[in-house]
């Protein structure tokens, strides 16, 4: 999604790449007007079975996410020191789930 978002409303190379995009942004968002908008506009884009595969994806990743932060799953020393960059370029620190986490797992 990074190198989606540098490029702009471009696809960085993938079919509907920015639209995708969006769709993971609202996913992960809190809005609920801006989700019905953009699965709109990705059923009328892609299709209904492409919508269903693309929200599928997006729920395993966030569901994996979830599973290793309940397990207490330790960062590794690489994501240790990128974690504060990444964490402040998307905003982490408001998730609600960051409420019960630490570098080293869950609190």
């Amino acid at each position: 999604m990074g190198l989606v978002k540098e490029l702009g409303e471009d696809d960085g190379g993938v079919e509907h790449g920015a639209l995708l995009a969006r769709l993971c942004d609202a996913v992960a968002g809190k809005d609920a007007a801006a989700m019905a908008e953009i699965r709109a506009e990705v059923l009328s884009a892609m299709g209904p079975d492409q919508l269903v595969d693309a929200v599928g994806v997006s729920a395993m990743f966030h569901m994996m996410n979830r599973v290793a932060n309940a397990t207490g799953t330790p960062l590794d020393a690489i994501m240790r020191e990128a974690a504060p960059k990444v964490e402040e370029a998307i905003g982490a620190a408001g998730f609600l789930s960051r409420e019960v986490t630490t570098p080293e797992g869950p609190a």
